[in-house]
């Protein structure tokens, strides 16, 4: 009768979706930083063509983003200070033991963070698919992946140069719409001038050095094209024939 009883209570676990939380099976961090540890932060977007990669080590670091084909990338390096104190962010919250569960689901994306060191030691846990982090352990897995991120945002920050976003008179009047990734820059709207004199409104936005996707559009004329910051410095949109919007490189 115990038998059956667990089989009828693993088959009401599998019923709901869920399973019982997953043995980690990583090594145990060392108290002191390793020398040669790498730390790896993987975010996906599902079914979505789209990823990021954020590298650490004491060697080098980049961080990457893939988004539809349109890819950037920066550098960085670490001080032995900054890679100490991220390695003790992930030994505090005693990273290597973090429970993680499975439920049955779909298209999901999510942040996979791997821990490599010595010739074959390491330790990973994933927040993506059908991994979910044990709500026990939530606390800890925030603060080790926001350690990471607090990492992006100030390298990106540092390395973003100003893109220019020019319309030109021409369109002025017209209803358009322009995106940059996933910044809207210029919401559908009809594009105004302040006075009569202007040839041109402009945004500057802030990109990483790279390939980004820019879709913009006039009424059912639209165009997704690839523009890097390497080679040009904006984007200055105008109208051929009254009707067709289109745009150059502003050098």
């Amino acid at each position: 009768m115990k038998i059956l009883s667990l089989t009828v209570l693993c088959i009401c676990f599998a019923a709901t979706g869920f399973l019982c939380a997953k043995s980690t099976g990583n090594d145990e961090l060392p108290d002191k930083r390793p020398d040669n540890i790498s730390f790896q932060l993987a975010m996906s977007g599902g079914m979505m063509y789209y990823y990021e990669d954020l590298y650490i080590s004491g060697d080098s670091c980049y961080y990457l983003i893939n988004d539809g084909g349109a890819i950037s990338k920066i550098y960085f390096k670490l001080s032995g200070k900054e890679l100490d104190d991220l390695y003790n962010v992930f030994v505090k919250n005693d990273f290597g033991s973090i429970e993680t569960k499975i439920e049955q689901v779909y298209d999901r994306g999510g942040e996979t963070i791997n821990l490599r060191w010595g010739k074959s030691r390491g330790a990973s846990i994933s927040n993506s698919g059908q991994s979910f982090i044990e709500k026990s352990w939530s606390k800890e897995w925030s603060a080790c992946e926001n350690a990471l991120s607090d990492i992006i945002k100030t390298q990106v920050n540092k390395q973003q140069t100003e893109y220019e976003v020019r319309i030109d008179r021409s369109v002025f009047g017209k209803e358009i719409f322009v995106q940059v990734d996933r910044l809207v820059v210029i919401p559908k709207s009809t594009v105004m001038s302040e006075n009569d004199i202007d040839n041109f409104i402009t945004k500057t936005i802030k990109l990483t050095p790279g390939s980004h996707n820019v879709v913009y559009y006039i009424g059912s004329n639209y165009r997704n094209v690839l523009v890097s910051t390497d080679s040009s410095k904006g984007l200055n949109f105008f109208l051929v024939n009254d009707t067709l919007l289109t745009h150059s490189n502003i050098k």
